[in-house]
């Protein structure tokens, strides 16, 4: 018998198959909810109060529910589990409570701010939410609702809380926008680099390059990194040497719907998130310098422009 393409005589494959085959028979049994469908497919939106959502930023991910948007693209999230643990602040959802048709923990002490640009994903919502979500709202506006305040606490429920606090303080501290107004124009003069010089290097027109020397106009990572070996200097401190970013450009970066756009970008580019988020930045900056029309600039079509041309169909 030929056993060249078989298990090898020992069963052990057609066991593997048989264990693999009962697998995907019981996960083609399982029944998504229609709404958490719904918002699993829907395109990314901004972050509003009574959305859950999937947090994610380098190794750390969290499940929150929003309960106030801030004014600098930043919302107010309560960490939210699975899970069994609870502490005396934690409020229990009961599972018609959302979307998720699943009993959840909301760590209401854990409640903090937190960047928009970790919001990841939403994946649910409250299916009864009052105007103001605050513990004390939601447990009036959804029947079925308990507090973990009676619950008998134990080492393990500290330990899992700790474990949500160290998440949150990860999330809270995301940021990827450099704060400096940079200095490009006393670099290049510190190593004798003339405007001329840059319109050769970077193949820029002689307005462009004028205004890339005065300090006028950002790098992008390409320019960069054009740029980095001659000044003896690595990409990332050319680029954290460039005008401010208008806070308009940060802000359209920091919505959840680019997000998308940015990981692919960073892909293509084989970098990280961050590297990405500052390519994006820099990109659209640059772009809308070279924009004829700068009366009133759309910096929604502007970013949508720039991830057209830029990223691989």
């Amino acid at each position: 018998m030929d056993h060249s393409r078989g298990d090898g005589g020992d069963g052990m494959s057609s066991v593997h198959t048989t264990a693999y085959q009962r697998l995907v028979a019981a996960a083609a049994g399982l029944k998504v909810p229609d709404a958490v469908h719904r918002v699993a497919t829907a395109p990314p939106q901004d972050p509003r109060p009574g959305q859950i959502w999937r947090a994610a930023w380098e190794d750390t991910i969290q499940l929150l529910l929003i309960t106030t948007i801030g004014d600098d693209d930043t919302v107010r999230a309560v960490p939210t589990s699975f899970e069994r643990y609870v502490d005396s602040d934690t409020l229990l959802l009961p599972a018609q409570a959302t979307t998720l048709e699943q009993p959840l923990a909301l760590w209401w002490g854990l409640e903090t701010t937190l960047p928009w640009c970790v919001l990841d994903r939403q994946v649910g919502e409250l299916t009864n939410r009052p105007d103001i979500l605050t513990s004390r709202t939601l447990a009036d506006a959804i029947a079925g609702t308990k507090r973990g305040s009676g619950a008998w606490p134990s080492a393990a429920a500290d330990e899992y809380r700790a474990v949500l606090a160290d998440r949150l303080e990860a999330l809270a501290s995301a940021q990827w926008a450099p704060q400096g107004a940079g200095g490009l124009s006393q670099l290049f003069r510190a190593h004798a680099i003339t405007a001329p010089q840059l319109a050769a290097a970077l193949n820029l027109l002689p307005p462009q390059a004028l205004a890339v020397w005065r300090g006028q106009q950002a790098l992008t990572a390409d320019q960069a990194a054009a740029l980095a070996e001659r000044l003896g200097q690595p990409a990332g401190y050319l680029l954290a040497a460039n005008p401010a970013l208008p806070p308009v450009v940060v802000h359209e970066l920091n919505r959840p719907l680019r997000r998308t756009q940015i990981k692919k970008l960073a892909a293509q580019y084989d970098e990280t998130e961050r590297d990405g988020r500052l390519r994006a930045a820099y990109g659209i900056f640059t772009l809308a310098a070279r924009d004829d029309d700068r009366a009133q600039p759309n910096w929604t079509a502007r970013t949508d422009r720039y991830f057209e041309l830029i990223l691989d169909k």
